[in-house]
């Protein structure tokens, strides 16, 4: 008995150090789990390299390590518990992280990438279609509060009655001869705190094709911005 009750320990011991890994291909959304008190490690398991970390200000503490392609990330004193950042590999693809705080030791996540050769075709073809590509520069032009070629900048003041816990305020336009971007100001204006999904923000009207939002938990009073891509013919 003795001998099977360590034997469960040790399992259990070991399946709590483990790595937390996830099968990914570009522009999926993964939930995970990092460290509130100690440092997250990410990494791409098997062939690949992590090029890029995007992340609103004052969430994270990054520190890349460029030889291995990989990077280690704290959070910062106020983040959120739940908040989302960008990553990059060296092929150019793009993974949604939300990050959930635990009080937890040292955590690792490795991000498997789909290598099949479908998978590799497909993935190709979809960095190289000039119309993802667009999409993918005007959600980083919003973010950085860039205007990216073939976009005009309009400032507007358009409010948005969709949830009474909020106010939304659409604040900027950019326009191009296919895509639509804008940017909203959200605030929560109830008692309580409110956590979103980007997902839900997909029926924010017609033609979404790409959604992301600074933060993903707001407390009373809180303020973040949402970015939203469509595509021309219709709010």
């Amino acid at each position: 008995m003795k001998f099977i009750l360590s034997v469960f320990l040790i399992a259990l011991s070991i399946s709590a150090n483990a790595a937390q890994t996830f099968r990914v291909k570009d522009g999926d959304t993964i939930t995970v789990k990092i460290s509130s008190r100690d440092i997250t490690r990410i990494a791409i398991e098997g062939e690949g390299k992590l090029d890029d970390i995007k992340v609103a200000a004052g969430l994270l503490d990054i520190v890349p390590d460029l030889e291995k392609g990989e990077v280690t990330v704290r959070p910062l004193g106020g983040a959120p518990a739940v908040f989302s950042f960008l990553l990059t590999d060296d092929l150019g693809a793009t993974y949604t992280l939300v990050a959930e705080q635990h009080d937890v030791p040292t955590e690792t996540i490795l991000l498997r990438i789909d290598n099949s050769k479908r998978s590799r075709d497909q993935e190709g073809e979809r960095r190289t279609d000039p119309y993802v590509e667009s999409v993918k520069q005007l959600m980083k032009g919003m973010a950085l509060n860039k205007t990216p070629d073939g976009f005009t900048l309009d400032d507007v003041q358009v409010k948005v009655p969709l949830w009474k816990e909020t106010n939304i305020v659409m604040t900027q336009t950019y326009t191009g001869y296919e895509l639509l971007g804008e940017v909203y100001q959200i605030q929560n204006v109830s008692k309580e705190e409110i956590i979103f999904s980007e997902k839900e923000f997909f029926e924010f009207g017609e033609n979404v094709r790409a959604v992301a939002m600074e933060q993903l938990q707001l407390d009373a009073g809180a303020t973040t911005y949402l970015y939203v891509v469509r595509s021309k013919g219709g709010f």
